[in-house]
């Protein structure tokens, strides 16, 4: 398995679909949206791992994320 899978995969055991969490669109700031996931993880171009989240469209950044 390649580093990235494992990624995804560990990134999929932290974030099921359901789970409720705390998204924070710009890093670094202290205003967050309370949301659930509702898709599995998969990577962008960059290598960075998403997410989808109720109330956004697209995917975001698990590094935006905090499990509730």
């Amino acid at each position: 398995m390649t580093k990235l899978l494992w990624a995804l995969d560990d990134a999929d055991k932290r974030f099921p679909i359901g789970r409720r969490v705390r998204y924070y669109p710009v890093s670094g700031r202290p205003e967050f949206v309370e949301s659930k996931i509702r898709s599995q993880t998969w990577a962008v171009g960059s290598g960075d791992i998403v997410v989808a989240i109720e109330g956004r469209a697209g995917g975001v950044s698990i590094e935006h994320l905090e499990v509730v």
